[in-house]
């Protein structure tokens, strides 16, 4: 009598997926950056946010780590988080132009 075949190598078995690959942790800290830096710090965690974001995005792309999405989470937010620093510094110079205090 042959015997069959162990079942656990899922390549030979049709129908199985590969397992979906762990988010890297740069893609983890750069959307949780994201978003404490618009709830929190707005100046200096959007910046890291973007940074990290940039970075794990590129390493989905070559294969090397996953989170590609929340690498795009990321930078989005950081994004959205720098322009609202830039927009609050401009308010403020504005304001602070236009009451005669210089």
């Amino acid at each position: 009598m042959s015997q069959a075949p162990p079942l656990n190598n899922p390549a030979q078995h049709p129908g199985y997926a590969a397992p979906a690959e762990l988010p890297n942790g740069q893609a983890v800290a750069s959307m949780v950056l994201g978003i404490l830096g618009l709830l929190i710090i707005p100046i200096v965690l959007p910046i890291i946010a973007l940074c990290l974001g940039i970075s794990a995005r590129r390493k989905a792309d070559r294969g090397e780590a996953g989170g590609r999405g929340m690498a795009i989470a990321g930078i989005v937010l950081g994004s959205v988080g720098c322009a609202l620093a830039v927009l609050a510094i401009v308010v403020a110079v504005v304001q602070f132009v236009s009451s005669g205090s210089l």
